[in-house]
């Protein structure tokens, strides 16, 4: 069943439990693992790299620079951007998710038997990557414990927003087509994406996006 008919359906069961919260959204890294994984340092060490090897910027003003863009823009990729720094976000990513030490993860039962007990929908909401969100989720044992990932493809695709809501089966993408066709239409509008601005939380239009491809009632979400 494609994601949308999920969607659906998990919608009207959401209302028959007559439960306050019909959809909870959960936030990835730093939430359903502990800091101590040092995945966070890490990943912060490799946007330090990047910038200054791929973008030439001043040794002595990256750390600054990563903090403070992170704080203003929700992350570092989308202040850069916003600064006019032109790069692949394909690139950037797997440059700084590509080499984090997911070995630290483990399963967690205690986390995946609470997750599956809950009668709500749950969506993981990320800035990350949908590579990084399935890694991190496959390590913990969580794969089938939510019913999609709205992440940085699905919010900043290179065609339409629509097409890129990811399900953690990878044959159920809402409205995505043949895979093969996707992942030329990414590359062809790979020049354009690199110059775009990004879309992330926390600001308030990635909200409303999530909310909106979710097909959710923030009134009944969490």
């Amino acid at each position: 069943m494609g994601l949308l008919g999920t969607f659906t359906n998990m919608d009207a069961d959401g209302r028959a439990t007559g439960a306050k919260y019909e959809c909870l959204l959960f936030d990835l890294d730093d939430t359903l693992y502990p800091l101590s994984t040092g995945i966070n340092l890490a990943c912060r060490k490799n946007i330090e790299e990047f910038m200054l090897q791929y973008l030439k910027i001043e040794e002595s003003e990256v750390p600054r620079m990563c903090l403070d863009l992170y704080r203003e823009y929700g992350t570092t990729m989308a202040g850069l951007k916003a600064l006019g720094y032109e790069f692949d976000n394909d690139e950037f990513h797997a440059y700084v998710h590509g080499r984090l030490p997911y070995e630290t993860l483990r399963p967690d039962p205690v986390l995946r038997n609470l997750l599956l007990s809950m009668p709500q929908r749950k969506i993981i909401f990320t800035n990350a990557d949908e590579a990084h969100a399935r890694q991190v989720l496959r390590r913990l044992g969580l794969e089938d414990c939510f019913e999609g990932i709205i992440c940085f493809e699905t919010l900043n695709p290179p065609l339409e927003p629509a097409d890129f809501m990811d399900a953690l089966d990878d044959s159920q993408v809402l409205a995505g087509g043949d895979e093969e066709r996707n992942t030329a239409d990414r590359t062809k509008a790979s020049s354009v994406s690199s110059k775009s601005p990004v879309l992330c939380k926390p600001s308030l239009e990635g909200f409303e996006a999530a909310i909106r491809i979710a097909n959710v009632d923030p009134k009944k979400t969490v």
